[in-house]
């Protein structure tokens, strides 16, 4: 059976996102170290790890970490990017096996090129260092001088990098429609599929955000939309993870903020279109 998952939000303690993930059944799930809407240092007790390896570790295949959203690797005037190490110490500690990184924007920069040399530099320094943790960097929705929205970008960095062999990818299909690729048709779809290969390689993909999103095709705006109620929507959604060369991936939905009634029904949903692909 596919790898499914969630993204889910830590409101206050750790425990209680793995616990909601164990209630769903998850093999895996995705999450922030910050609570929704803090800005401030990430804290765990020793208690709180002690107790989160104990009960609720053992539960889980593998476990992703979505990096902050202001971790900006890409950028041309920070270089030391204290963020990151942060969260990949937490990360280390909690036994994450993924981080996954926007890549960022390549503020300053006159063009977006810079950003991507910088990206490059940032994951060289890196990788240098970090063995424990997969790094993974995820496609983006935004334009102008954000790196990685253009999938022709990570194939600069792949041919940049020390150790391309070290570094994974997480194709997100709410930023994949929103940046231009018209994923909404089987014609479109496939050529972004064969774009990957072509690119990035599918054996690098990692991970699939299946997500979906009530922007217009290159509106080059992030908003995720409930699963198939969107633009993009629950038919060219269920081509695209059941592409052949995709089928493989694990996948992972990121909704809006959501129920757990709303959680348990979209993960029925998707189950159910692996369940008749194989009838």
């Amino acid at each position: 059976m596919r790898s499914i998952g969630l993204h889910l939000r830590l409101h206050k303690e750790l425990c209680d996102v793995a616990g909601r993930a164990m209630a769903l059944k998850l093999p895996f799930f995705q999450c922030f170290l910050r609570p929704m809407g803090s800005k401030g240092p990430i804290f765990f007790t020793r208690r709180d790890v002690a107790l989160f390896l104990r009960d609720y570790r053992p539960a889980f295949n593998e476990l992703y970490l979505h990096g902050s959203y202001w971790i900006n690797l890409a950028s041309i005037s920070r270089t030391k990017h204290h963020v990151l190490h942060k969260e990949l110490y937490w990360a280390k500690k909690l036994q994450f096996t993924h981080l996954i990184l926007h890549p960022g924007s390549a503020k300053g920069a006159l063009h977006r090129d810079e950003g991507v040399d910088a990206l490059v530099i940032a994951l060289n320094t890196l990788l240098k260092k970090e063995h424990d943790i997969k790094i993974v960097l995820e496609n983006t929705a935004h334009g102008n001088m954000s790196v990685g929205s253009d999938i022709t970008d990570f194939a600069q960095v792949l041919q940049k990098l020390d150790h391309p062999d070290r570094v994974l990818f997480c194709i997100d299909t709410a930023h994949a429609y929103a940046y231009g690729y018209n994923i909404r048709n089987p014609e479109g779809q496939d050529a972004f599929i064969a774009l990957l290969d072509k690119t990035i390689g599918i054996k690098r993909i990692a991970l699939l955000h299946v997500n979906d999103t009530h922007e217009q095709l290159g509106s080059c705006l992030d908003r995720h939309h409930m699963l198939g109620d969107g633009q993009i929507g629950h038919e060219a959604l269920k081509r695209f993870v059941l592409h052949p060369q995709l089928y493989a991936i694990p996948m992972l939905m990121e909704p809006p903020i959501a129920s757990f009634e709303q959680e348990h029904g979209m993960l029925n949903a998707v189950l159910s279109w692996h369940t008749q692909n194989k009838e």
